[in-house]
């Protein structure tokens, strides 16, 4: 059993010992387990991530427990690297270098905006990868899950998330790219949006490319 634990919180040994019990049940030799389980009393549900090839349907006895499927393509991902920075895992996890790009970035929050548009009151867990990649091309830093978790927990309402959008995006894009680049891709993505701009999430994401392209005109 191996515990990766950057903050030095205490994991009682109750939680450690389910875990183990947890991840010796599942038939892959990396596995692993994160999220609010392993710090706070009260949670949801137990996240376990597992890293196979095979796409098998697995099963395990507590009704908690809800598994993912990682493949080893995902590695590379952000999400992998923020969820395996604070995790009690079965075997050491494969290490992948980061791989993540603003066109990656960009389809986060194209399919962010609609979700927080139409689930008002149930959007804290939605918005996790929004959050994560708007902070890593922010700082550069990769929130393990309880950052993750403490910096959602900031936001008091959807509007406040809205805001959020709309003041750190633009300043990023225009920090991470060429003017050349971000004219092409955020004028293609505005045609794309301006015809569907009757809809309240492409009305946003509309003039979220205008707030971008904006900026690079009078930058």
């Amino acid at each position: 059993m191996i515990i990766y634990n950057p903050h030095n919180k205490i994991i009682s040994k109750e939680r450690i010992q389910q875990a183990e019990k947890i991840l010796n049940a599942i038939p892959a030799k990396y596995c692993f387990i994160t999220g609010s389980f392993l710090y706070k009393e009260k949670y949801k549900d137990i996240d376990v991530f597992v890293i196979t090839r095979i796409k098998k349907n697995i099963q395990v006895e507590d009704k908690k427990v809800k598994i993912t499927i990682i493949d080893f393509n995902d590695l590379y991902s952000l999400f992998y690297h923020s969820f395996v920075k604070c995790c009690v895992a079965k075997e050491i996890v494969p290490q992948r270098p980061l791989k993540v790009t603003l066109a990656d970035y960009w389809h986060i929050i194209n399919e962010a905006i609609p979700v927080i548009l139409n689930q008002k009151n149930k959007w804290q867990k939605e918005i996790r990868f929004l959050v994560l990649y708007t902070e890593f091309f922010k700082t550069g830093n990769i929130l393990d899950t309880v950052e993750l978790s403490q910096k959602i927990g900031s936001f008091k309402d959807y509007k406040e998330i809205l805001g959020y959008v709309q003041k750190e995006i633009p300043q990023i894009m225009r920090a991470k790219s060429k003017p050349s680049y971000l004219k092409r891709f955020f004028y293609t993505q505005a045609g794309f949006y301006k015809g569907l701009a009757e809809y309240k999430a492409q009305s946003f994401l509309y003039n979220l490319t205008h707030q971008i392209t904006r900026g690079i005109a009078n930058g």
